[in-house]
């Protein structure tokens, strides 16, 4: 069966009506296979979207492609708004990867972070050399019902939400990734204004992230290696460590090739560091779990709401697991999900 492109797959979600023509200013080589793009908005307009939604992206007319490529954004709705009006926070990037001109400094924008993927024409034209793509223009439109702050009809209206627990298999800590960045913010103003026990910045976040062992992450004898080449680690990490999201980040990584007849991985333990040993990530080298989740849980299933991001196989085993009345029970109304292809 042939396989359904981006537009086709997302057909039943909402859409904006209006098409915006981004530049792209800034492109970041986050690994070997996953680049991280700024789109700049103009002066003169912006746009606004949720944690967690995507964008269609259309290449320009002249490179041949009609279909629009889906791609998650990953930073905060606030660094697309006019610079006056943006929240500061550890969101940011660290410096070697946000070392901007002034002109992208003082320019809205929003960030994608795109796996390579020769077979999706997009993605494909997005992997050409830098060079050729750098101030040039592409058009989106913003969709997606994958959002936080969770829709307030999908929770009891006396029911406040207490803790957030963000689950990511590689690739699908993107939109994740964008909602760990608004509740940051939150946190942030929340203590500019003296403390608020009704935030969402109080909120209790647990965040599982799976990934697998990046094959050029150099790692010494005593278990501790380089975050760079993991997705967005550092950014996370140091959002905990300042203290601007309350919580705890547990990292499990996998080997990048399959295991001998579909058993785990032996766990092992060790640590990967972050900017330049400043921060440390505990790790646990196996698969993660449905029974990991729920530890993150812990005995405040009213209180609590789970996302779920990662290949179709991942998030369905878990969604299945974490609601079914044989399994774990979770009201279905609390397990949110998205699947990334």
């Amino acid at each position: 069966m042939k396989k359904q492109s981006h537009i086709e797959r997302t057909a039943h979600e909402p859409r904006d009506a209006s098409l915006h023509t981004l530049t792209i200013s800034r492109i970041i080589q986050a690994s070997p296979t996953v680049r991280i793009f700024h789109l700049t908005t103009p002066q003169n307009n912006s746009i606004t979207f949720l944690p967690g939604q995507w964008v269609d992206l259309y290449p320009p007319p002249e490179a041949g492609i009609p279909k629009p490529g889906g791609f998650t954004i990953t930073s905060s709705p606030s660094l697309a708004l006019p610079k006056h009006k943006q929240t500061q926070t550890a969101h940011a990037p660290v410096k070697k990867e946000v070392e901007r001109n002034d002109q992208e400094k003082e320019s809205p924008y929003i960030e994608l972070a795109i796996q390579s993927s020769p077979q999706n024409p997009v993605a494909a034209y997005l992997f050409l050399p830098s060079s050729q793509l750098l101030h040039t223009p592409v058009r989106v439109r913003i969709g997606g019902s994958f959002v936080f702050p969770p829709p307030p009809a999908l929770l009891a209206p006396s029911s406040f939400l207490r803790k957030v627990v963000l689950v990511a298999g590689g690739m699908g800590i993107n939109p994740l990734m964008s909602m760990l960045s608004w509740i940051g913010e939150q946190a942030s103003l929340a203590a500019a204004a003296g403390g608020n026990g009704d935030s969402w910045g109080e909120v209790e976040v647990e965040v599982l992230y799976s990934v697998r062992n990046p094959r050029h992450q150099e790692e010494k004898s005593s278990g501790a290696g380089s975050g760079s080449g993991i997705l967005f680690l550092e950014r996370i990490e140091r959002l905990f460590r300042g203290g601007t999201v309350k919580g705890r980040l547990r990292l499990f990584l996998t080997e990048a090739t399959s295991v001998d007849g579909g058993a785990e991985e032996a766990e092992e333990r060790g640590v990967v560091s972050c900017e330049g040993g400043v921060g440390e990530v505990p790790f646990l080298r196996r698969r993660m779990t449905v029974d990991d989740v729920i530890e993150a849980v812990g005995k405040d299933k009213d209180g609590t709401v789970i996302y779920v991001c990662g290949v179709p196989s991942m998030t369905d085993e878990f969604v299945e697991a974490l609601v079914s009345p044989e399994g774990y029970g979770m009201d279905k109304k609390r397990v949110l999900f998205e699947k990334w292809w």
